[in-house]
């Protein structure tokens, strides 16, 4: 039996995961989607490389049913590159069910993002200010939320997002507040300050709380680990966006045989 199948998902979920050729849960997707999935608030402390988009992607697509109209989950992110990260994964695990996602952040035109938000998305993927932007705006609706996640909460507070995270989640709060049972708020962290907490005490109802780490990072600084994985042809470039997916690091150089085969990765990424 597949490792995720005894975690409760959904069949069209376990066959994406079995297509991009996931087997085995990392220690954080084990530890967090089973709470997830019961509705529980969470605040997972987890560095990045750990698998833990997935942790709270796959429950939050556990949500999705029926066409796109008001999204159900909200995820916040620092960066549009995590945006757009984070957005290929949900697309990548929701392929099966169909689900619509939209990434929005500042450095693109707004008007791509009104038109994606109004034709109907399952979940939004976006950094803080123009989050913020498009609920000032009306455009994008929050009535309707059952999930919120604030990842890498602490890189959030480091840019200055603080206000921002605090005047969205009272907007979902006030948004929701005939609901608030049917509410999640989901904060990973790789560090935890004060900050982040004092925001889980406000904003989190009993949360449960996963540590898992890397592993001690000053002693292994400085190593390289070499892995060598056997793959047919065809299914390389799925297997290195999963490879991708669970080191996540910040760049990535990828040598292939030939100029063709060199843009294989890249039309996979594109297609996500």
């Amino acid at each position: 039996m597949n490792g995720f199948e005894q975690l409760g998902l959904r069949p069209e979920l376990l066959r994406a995961l079995d297509e991009l050729g996931y087997e085995e849960p990392t220690p954080i997707q084990r530890e967090t989607i089973p709470p997830l999935l019961a509705g529980n608030d969470m605040v997972g402390q987890a560095a990045t490389g750990t698998g833990k988009t997935a942790a709270f992607a796959l429950p939050a697509l556990q949500m999705v049913s029926g066409a796109a109209g008001k999204p159900v989950a909200l995820v916040l992110v620092p960066t549009r590159e995590l945006a757009m990260q984070v957005n290929e994964a949900f697309f990548r695990y929701g392929r099966d069910l169909r689900a619509t996602c939209v990434p929005v952040y500042g450095g693109q035109p707004i008007f791509r993002q009104l038109q994606a938000l109004d034709r109907g998305v399952h979940v939004v993927v976006g950094t803080p200010g123009r989050v913020l932007d498009h609920i000032g705006r009306g455009s994008l609706p929050l009535d309707d939320i059952r999930m919120v996640v604030l990842d890498e909460a602490d890189e959030m507070l480091d840019m200055g997002f603080a206000d921002d995270i605090e005047t969205i989640l009272d907007a979902v709060e006030s948004a929701t507040v005939d609901a608030p049972q049917q509410r999640q708020t989901v904060m990973f962290s790789a560090t935890m300050p004060p900050r982040i907490n004092a925001i889980a005490k406000k904003h989190l109802t009993d949360p449960v709380r996963i540590n898992v780490t890397k592993g001690d990072t000053k002693a292994s600084k400085g190593k390289v680990r070499q892995v060598a994985y056997v793959v047919p042809r065809a299914h390389k470039p799925a297997a290195l966006g999963r490879v991708l997916d669970i080191e996540a690091p910040g760049g990535a150089l990828v040598f292939c045989r030939t100029r063709t085969e060199a843009a294989e990765p890249v039309r996979f990424e594109l297609a996500g």
